[in-house]
């Protein structure tokens, strides 16, 4: 039986070199992303570039093939990720990156992860919901009478903000030095290839700021111990001695990258899908029921993390071509969650689809570590629309886009109701 092919479209390049550029570049992708994704996956699935600025990687479009090379030991994720970022190698903020499980490969990541989830058990994510609810509709409380709101900034972005620092037991009036650290560290990220020196030197002193603040919090719970995830981290530490006072502060600011800046952007996406699928809104109205499955069809619809990027450690084959050892692999997930091979009419949003098995979270090793509260607070801040904003409409024909792929969101939303 024969994959689900589609036409290919005229408005576009044909030549693969020519797509991945423009998917690169994003002023030339504009809107055409999920197009283009549509285009490679047609007249080269897994395809070489020859791009040097971004390392010739290999580019995999395919559901099947992006699955099995999450899952291959050969493909790993390591420091060679963060020595490809733009800017300084011994730089405060290259230097901590390195520290994140994000890009340290087997057996230490298996050892670390192992290490953190031990904490991460110690709580229930799911105790957290009745706060979110909390929040969610405390802050649509201070809007709604206004008639609209920028939904990024006054909404999205506060959620994860406000649920990650309770969760690490950061004070509350230490919450708006932290919301400055990291986004000065998300626009540092942002400016991957090409940086930026005054972009360089904020998050060089954002995360020297950062480091700072946690280490005082650690050594603090290791004397008093509290109720929050650095105080379970410090018992794990005193157990594992290969836990270091780094590895937290690293595992801190992974899940204000991660946790934070990815399901801000993935509120403000879903939000932007729903108002552009009104059949689908009212449905969640409707049937507030459907909000978990809801959640993961938003999730595959518009993936905050389009891509992610792997190394070879050996040899491997793929679709009769041959990914040599060293080469980079680019993992184009927001292509396979689109891909009409998994997914029937992928590029339609539908709330009820089942067996929405999406690599937003990635697969294998390294999947997302925090997946479960970033769940929660997707489902919790998308529903709270539904119910409290019913005729929530958006103000601008053509939102903009973020630059980069990684950490993939809306620059802004203006919305009413």
């Amino acid at each position: 039986m024969s994959e689900p092919r589609l036409p290919l479209y005229d408005d576009l390049p044909t030549e693969p070199g020519e797509i991945f550029e423009r998917i690169l570049d994003h002023e030339r992708r504009g809107q055409d992303l999920v197009r283009l994704y549509h285009q490679l996956r047609e007249v080269a699935p897994v395809y070489h570039s020859e791009v040097e600025r971004v390392g010739r990687p290999w580019i995999l479009t395919r559901y099947e093939d992006i699955t099995l090379a999450a899952r291959e030991k050969g493909l790993v994720k390591d420091e060679r990720l963060v020595d490809q970022l733009g800017g300084r190698a011994d730089s405060p903020y290259k230097q901590l990156l390195k520290r994140m499980m994000a890009f340290i490969p087997p057996p230490r990541h298996t050892r670390l992860r192992a290490l953190v989830n031990r904490a991460f058990t110690l709580r229930s994510v799911e105790s957290l919901r009745p706060g979110v609810r909390a929040l969610v509709h405390g802050l649509l409380d201070e809007r709604e009478a206004a008639g609209g709101m920028e939904l990024v900034a006054d909404y999205a972005f506060r959620i994860p903000m406000a649920t990650i620092c309770e969760l690490l037991g950061v004070p509350l009036d230490a919450v708006p030095e932290i919301r400055r650290w990291a986004g000065d560290v998300t626009r540092r990220s942002d400016e991957s290839l090409e940086v930026d020196p005054d972009l360089e030197r904020l998050g060089d002193e954002a995360v020297l700021g950062f480091s700072d603040f946690f280490r005082e919090l650690i050594a603090s719970r290791r004397r008093q111990p509290r109720d929050d995830l650095i105080s379970d981290l410090v018992a794990v530490q005193r157990e594992a001695s290969d836990l270091a006072d780094e590895d937290i502060i690293a595992t801190a600011l992974l899940l204000f990258q991660a946790g934070h800046d990815t399901t801000a952007n993935m509120i403000g996406k879903g939000a932007l899908a729903l108002a552009r699928n009104p059949g689908e809104f009212q449905k969640l109205r409707e049937r507030p029921e459907l909000i978990a499955n809801a959640a993961e069809e938003l999730l595959r619809f518009d993936t905050p993390v389009q891509l992610s990027v792997n190394f070879a450690l050996e040899d491997v084959p793929c679709r009769g071509e041959t990914i040599r050892k060293g080469d980079a692999v680019f993992l184009l997930r927001g292509a396979a969650n689109r891909d009409p091979a998994r997914f029937l009419d992928p590029d339609r949003l539908d709330l009820e689809r089942r067996e929405i098995e999406h690599h937003s979270f990635g697969l294998g090793a390294h999947f997302c570590l925090g997946a479960s509260l970033a769940r929660l607070e997707i489902q919790e801040g998308i529903l709270a629309l539904a119910e409290r904003l019913p005729g929530l409409r958006v103000e601008i024909e053509e939102p903009v886009y973020k630059p980069q792929l990684h950490l993939h969101g809306l620059e802004a939303l203006p919305v009413s109701w």
